[in-house]
């Protein structure tokens, strides 16, 4: 029995059955190219502790370092890096190498103070009456008066003009954060001008900060207020130093340093918070570039520190990768932990190549993001483009354009859902840590760093610029398709002509959007809500210019001359 027309499906029916195939195809893929993307750790701002773990392989920890320590009878550092090891250190190693160094410290009682081996610190020691094993900091051990004056006759023996001349600023008067010595209340400063002498006699003041010391206190000794300053603020420092290490540690801390900024901010980042006191010496024994470190703490605040205690607690290759990507540690938002464990253990896999070529995995995953969202359009556009248009289809271009904005719109809303970071416009915090040193010391006493003037272009301006770009791309789409629609309607030129004088206030869309964005941005800018530059703001009312320029010029002009001959041969 043959059937029925009514009982054949229809064309529209027949292909929607013939595309589900496909669209699981797609589907398929989309979801392919997120799980790749999602397993290369890279990140704009940030960086992965995979990362960072990856560059650690084959390079001393922090447990293991502090193990050749006490071997060489540095107990003060040994403590340091045991404590910078972070939580996640093996308690097993971490008791063996403890145990190691309460048999060290049974054996040589001294080195509770000295933190180590030190001729003339020990010499001092053995003087010493009042110590208290409950405060082994350099500072508060010298504020008794019998170990100063015991320290002061072991100096004042010294051959060193260089030590004479220290010791001849307690002499001075006229300090504005220091009561002078001959006062009641001179301990603190008679303390750590013997603290900075002995440093001098042990010779632990690199060149960059004995110099300028030596010279602001011969010139402060003959009246000048300006060396005066500086001065104190050198003392500051080695006062604030001095009050949270032993004799080794404090030593060790500043002939790492390059210059007296250097010193100037360690002090001022133990104020902030003593417990960074392990780690300012753990660090400083696992880079070479302590200008690099402390460019990076000053430049990310808190969460450079953090990253600095993530990278220590994995080695000493995850301390200088951190300072080579120049990025706070990448902190995973909450859904992250929802995922299924292959997705979080699939970024085991690329994590050497992502510390390899940080470049060229930051574009693999935008790439593989972009992939998602364009198998994601094109699944849309099977759902909703039933027919399939013939094949010189005005459609076609914009049919490719869809497409690229739906993979830049997934590629950005995929990112920042892995990367809440990106949206953090909080200003940076360089200025407010510069003011806080110099409420700490002179004035004078700082140099301007490059790295204090925030750049022109930054990624905060280059996210800005892409969401303005993206803005522009549909309102853009948005009008070829209206361009589209008229044309295809089956009406005479002279109406097809009426209807695009009608829609002459949408071709100027992306004008008013433009300008809509620089006013707005302009005033977040001012209200000091983001941190883009002035250029992310002016780009707007430019992509508005270039956009309607582009439609009205190469789509709307050509379109309107068509209908006018078209009119005119009728």
């Amino acid at each position: 029995m043959a059937r029925t027309p009514a009982e054949k499906p229809s064309p529209k029916a027949r292909n929607l059955w013939k595309r589900i195939p496909l669209a699981c195809l797609y589907l398929g893929l989309a979801l392919g190219a997120l799980w790749l993307g999602m397993s290369i750790p890279s990140y704009f701002r940030s960086v992965s502790p995979l990362v960072l773990e990856a560059a650690a392989d084959g390079t001393p920890g922090m447990v293991e370092q502090a193990a050749d320590q006490v071997g060489g009878g540095r107990a003060g550092l040994a403590k340091a890096l045991l404590a910078a090891a972070g939580p996640d250190a093996d308690p097993d190693r971490v008791a063996r190498v403890q145990s190691e160094i309460a048999d060290l410290l049974k054996r040589q009682p001294a080195y509770r103070w000295s933190g180590g081996p030190d001729p003339f610190y020990e010499q001092f020691l053995k003087q010493a009456q009042f110590l208290r094993e409950d405060e082994t900091h350099v500072l508060p051990t010298l504020l008794p008066r019998q170990h100063r004056e015991t320290l002061q006759g072991f100096l004042e023996q010294s051959p060193s003009r260089n030590v004479q001349d220290i010791l001849a600023t307690q002499t001075l008067d006229g300090w504005d954060r220091f009561y002078p010595v001959n006062s009641t209340s001179g301990q603190p400063l008679q303390a750590t001008i013997l603290a900075t002498a002995l440093l001098e006699q042990a010779s632990a003041l690199p060149d960059s900060i004995r110099l300028p010391l030596l010279a602001n206190a011969i010139r402060a000794r003959d009246g000048d207020t300006r060396a005066m300053a500086q001065l104190e603020g050198s003392y500051v420092a080695i006062l604030t130093l001095g009050r949270y290490f032993d004799w080794l540690q404090l030593k060790t801390l500043i002939l790492s340093f390059d210059d007296n900024q250097q010193l100037l901010f360690a002090a001022q980042a133990l104020q902030e918070d003593p417990e960074r006191g392990p780690l300012l010496v753990a660090a400083g024994l696992n880079t070479d570039s302590v200008p690099e470190l402390t460019e990076y703490l000053l430049k990310h605040g808190d969460s450079g520190w953090a990253g600095l205690a993530t990278a220590l607690g994995m080695g000493r290759g995850a301390v200088q990768a951190l300072l080579d990507f120049d990025k706070p540690v990448y902190q995973p938002p909450g859904f992250w932990r929802s995922l299924p464990a292959f997705v979080r253990q699939s970024q085991q896999e690329f994590k050497a190549f992502a510390e390899s070529y940080p470049q060229v995995a930051i574009l693999a995953r935008l790439g593989c993001f972009g992939l998602c969202g364009f198998f994601l359009v094109a699944i849309l556009r099977l759902a909703i483009l039933i027919h399939k248009p013939p094949p010189n289809h005005e459609r076609r271009v914009l049919i490719n354009l869809d497409s690229v904005v739906g993979a830049v719109l997934v590629t950005m809303l995929v990112w920042v859902l892995i990367e809440p970071g990106l949206l953090d416009f909080r200003p940076n915090e360089e200025g407010t840590l510069q003011i806080k040193l110099a409420q700490t010391v002179p004035d004078d006493t700082l140099e301007t760093t490059e790295n204090a003037v925030t750049t022109m272009i930054d990624q905060v301006t280059i996210l800005v610029l892409l969401m303005f770009f993206v803005i522009q791309m549909l309102v853009f789409i948005l009008c070829l398709l209206k361009i589209a629609e008229i044309r295809r309607q089956g009406i005479g030129p002279d109406v097809k002509l009426k209807l695009l004088d009608n829609e002459e206030n949408l071709f100027d869309l992306g004008l008013y959007v433009g300008l809509g964005g620089t006013v707005a941005s302009l005033i977040l800018v001012v209200l000091n809500i983001v941190d883009a530059s002035l250029m992310a703001a002016y780009a707007s009312t430019l992509f508005g210019i270039i956009f309607v320029a582009t439609l009205k010029i190469g789509y709307l002009r050509p379109y309107r001359r068509r209908l006018i001959l078209e009119k005119t041969a009728s």
